[in-house]
């Protein structure tokens, strides 16, 4: 998948993420997806849209976003 696939929203969620997490940005989705735990600086409409990603790509379309 790539980024240009995703929605504006989840785009800006991934973005965000990337800012935030630097190069572990990946790890840090992976963990949230696996806990249900979102850190610092996401909002709730950020989270909701990882969330979605979650359920619809999947950890397989997550290594293909770059």
């Amino acid at each position: 998948m790539n980024i240009y696939e995703l929605t504006t929203n989840q785009k800006n969620a991934i973005d965000k993420t990337k800012k935030i997490y630097g190069k572990n940005w990946k790890e840090e989705i992976r963990r949230a997806w696996r806990t249900g735990v979102y850190r610092w600086g996401l909002d709730s409409g950020e989270i909701a849209e990882l969330q979605h990603m979650r359920n619809t790509i999947g950890s397989s379309g997550l290594e293909k976003i770059k």
